[in-house]
């Protein structure tokens, strides 16, 4: 008895050694594993941080603004120049973002907003050294251009009513949070229906 207890003793200590051989391999492929992921994960940390740096004439936003916003890098109009964009930044994109209004909406509220932009009257300060009469506007008879705007502005306005139009206005134009919500969406699907009828 006493000698098989001790066989199996010596047995025991001469494969102890391969087992902790092995597991130290083991060990050693999991620890080789780790290190490549980290560097892997630092390398395109690195890279990000890069791309994010400013470049000549083009300035990135800051971590600070990056997190508030949806920044996404698109490509300039000049050859390999990416240009960063905040996909968030109107109004509109967030409460699309949010499923607040439908893409459509929001494409009309774009095109709302540019409407607006192009047919806004600024009333311009009167130069000291403009000698022409008061009220003389010059000789530039309007576009056409100008004319489909106005003409479109006008055929929006009569549709809406001035309730919807004021918070098409606060909203699209100035981007403001909506008041009413339903009026919004009211003045999205009548712009959406219009302009889908001139495309």
């Amino acid at each position: 008895m006493k000698h098989d207890r001790y066989a199996a003793q010596i047995a025991a200590a001469t494969k102890a050694p391969a087992r902790t051989g092995q597991i130290s391999k083991d060990q050693a492929k999991k620890a080789r594993q780790r290190e490549r992921k980290h560097a892997k994960r630092d390398a395109s940390a690195a890279v990000t941080a890069d791309i994010w740096q400013d470049r000549e004439g083009k300035a990135r936003p800051t971590d600070e603004r990056r997190a508030r916003g949806a920044w996404v890098l698109r490509d300039g109009e000049e050859a390999g120049v990416t240009v960063a964009v905040d996909e968030h930044a109107h109004v509109l994109d967030q409460m699309l973002a949010k499923k607040l209004i439908t893409a459509d909406q929001c494409l009309a509220g774009h095109d709302f907003a540019a409407l607006m932009e192009r047919t806004r009257m600024v009333s311009a300060g009167r130069s000291c050294l403009d000698f022409t009469p008061v009220g003389y506007e010059g000789d530039n008879d309007p576009t056409h251009g100008e004319l489909r705007d106005a003409s479109e502005r006008k055929v929006l306005y009569a549709q809406m009513g001035s309730w919807v139009w004021s918070e098409m206005r606060m909203v699209c134009h100035q981007g403001f949070w909506p008041d009413r919500l339903d009026r919004l969406r009211e003045g999205l699907d009548m712009a959406a229906k219009y302009w889908a009828g001139k495309r």
